[in-house]
């Protein structure tokens, strides 16, 4: 049996892997052999499938990076030679393509193929609900008990990755098997992206007070002045977009599939530009371009210039 994993879920998928390294090759470095499609032929792959294991019933040949099989990646040199391979494989080889793309491309003559002789598995990323089960699953497992204030808390700051979620486990685990909100709060960092958010929102208020709570946190992140006002940029021209949408009569749904954001930005972007005029937006934008201007021509400190920033914008 050969398989393509393919996915944005890189824990689940690797930890996949592994599970079929061992059950088929038996973890034998002998057996096992892995080649990058970015630096590396199709052709070296094929060559190493059509020999026969060392000393073993089976052998485990992964190719790495398989982005061809998406819509994004082009047809490597050797496809017709894969094609015939796939038709009529070693007995004795478990070829492996994996890719961290989020679909396959099926108008591909490859790709058809593949789904037909191969065993093709999907590592989505988490939805919010995925998310949630998913937690709640980790921590039955590990028999962690927990409160809904502590659940809540915990749900917010961890980021739909099963890497982190399961990092986040192993330290709570560590702490006790009855976790408290105080715990979560202490153990588990907010991800970097929601205190950005954060940070707009408390600009968008014209909240001067939370504004610097935020920057003195993420300035103990080690995240400096360039990269928020980069990270701020980013987030306005969103908010912009959203609110140019909006005042062309575009639904939220609609919205969403124009810009192919998820669907939660969307909805807390139209909420923070519900009272917020495409003006506003623009003068924001235009403060921050001006902002990193004078910083890289050396005409004002980074930390005392973006201070005066959030100092400006609650006073607009």
């Amino acid at each position: 049996m050969n398989y393509v994993l393919y996915g944005e879920e890189r824990a689940l998928l690797q930890k996949t892997l592994s599970l079929l390294i061992k059950e088929n090759s038996g973890n034998d470095m002998m057996n096992t052999a892995t080649y990058d499609l970015m630096n590396q032929s199709l052709g070296m792959v094929l060559d190493d499938a059509q020999t026969i294991p060392f000393f073993g019933e089976r052998k485990v040949v992964i190719a790495a990076h398989a982005d061809f099989l998406s819509g994004g990646g082009e047809l490597p040199d050797g496809i017709e030679a894969l094609e015939q391979y796939l038709k009529s494989p070693m007995e004795s080889t478990v070829l492996i393509f994996t890719g961290e793309f989020p679909k396959l491309d099926s108008r591909k003559k490859i790709v058809k193929l593949v789904q037909k002789t191969c065993k093709v598995l999907t590592f989505s990323k988490l939805d919010d609900l995925g998310k949630a089960n998913y937690i709640k699953e980790q921590l039955a497992k590990r028999n962690i008990h927990m409160d809904k204030a502590a659940f809540q808390e915990l749900l917010k700051r961890l980021p739909a990755d099963v890497g982190e979620i399961m990092q986040a486990m192993d330290k709570l685990e560590l702490l006790s098997k009855d976790i408290q909100k105080a715990d979560v709060a202490a153990l588990v960092t907010r991800p970097l992206d929601d205190n950005v958010f954060d940070l707009v929102n408390a600009v968008v208020k014209k909240d001067i007070r939370q504004s610097f709570h935020l920057w003195q946190d993420l300035s103990a992140l080690n995240k400096d002045a360039i990269y928020l006002i980069a990270m701020l940029a980013s987030q306005f021209r969103f908010l912009y977009q959203v609110k140019s949408l909006q005042m062309q009569g575009c639904s939220e749904r609609e919205i969403t599939q124009q810009l192919g954001a998820h669907p939660f930005r969307v909805k807390k972007s139209l909420e923070s530009v519900q009272n917020l005029r495409a003006e506003e937006i623009m003068a924001t934008l235009a403060s921050l371009a001006d902002l990193d201007q004078q910083i890289k021509g050396g005409r004002i400190d980074k930390d005392m210039g973006f201070e005066l920033f959030l100092l400006r914008t609650q006073g607009d």
